[in-house]
């Protein structure tokens, strides 16, 4: 009976972290932040037409520094094939985001984040959170935690 409700826990904890979207889904609330390195300004608007990557970390999250490396390898290996990747630092000092992207060697656009597209996302209150939007700028998914760089890219493949 045990195993039972383990396994009927561990189905429904999996159900719950990947939030996948339908046809119609919600549009992705528009953000304009600033790059940690320079400075520049990044706007989602400006990557209609494309597949986006939106990962929500904090400095202190482990897990997140772990999984910010296959990020960047998703990034680097879809390059002009119509897709972005951004992270976006919640919470975190910028001297230390700057340190960690340049220990991790991230080349996607790192933005400093604040409550305002926190709220916009839903509260964001487990990192690392990750969406994924359409070329429409509707959000077709919403994972809680890490995952595999294989899951990620399963899920991008799909949209593009």
């Amino acid at each position: 009976m045990k195993k039972i409700w383990t396994a009927a826990f561990l189905l429904l904890l999996v159900a719950a972290l990947t939030v996948p979207g339908m046809s119609g889904s919600k549009a992705a609330p528009d953000f304009t932040l600033k790059d940690v390195l320079q400075g520049k300004e990044y706007s989602l608007s400006q990557f209609k037409g494309k597949v986006v990557l939106i990962n929500f970390f904090t400095f202190f999250c482990g897990p997140c520094r772990e999984e910010m490396p296959e990020l960047n390898k998703i990034y680097q290996e879809n390059a002009g094939n119509k897709f972005e990747t951004l992270g976006i630092a919640l919470s975190s000092d910028p001297v230390q985001v700057r340190f960690l992207i340049k220990q991790l060697g991230v080349t996607y656009p790192v933005l400093i984040g604040d409550e305002k597209v926190s709220q916009a996302y839903g509260n964001i209150e487990v990192v690392p959170t990750t969406f994924i939007i359409d070329k429409d700028g509707n959000i077709v998914h919403k994972i809680l935690g890490t995952r595999k760089k294989e899951e990620f890219e399963r899920m991008i493949k799909a949209l593009l």
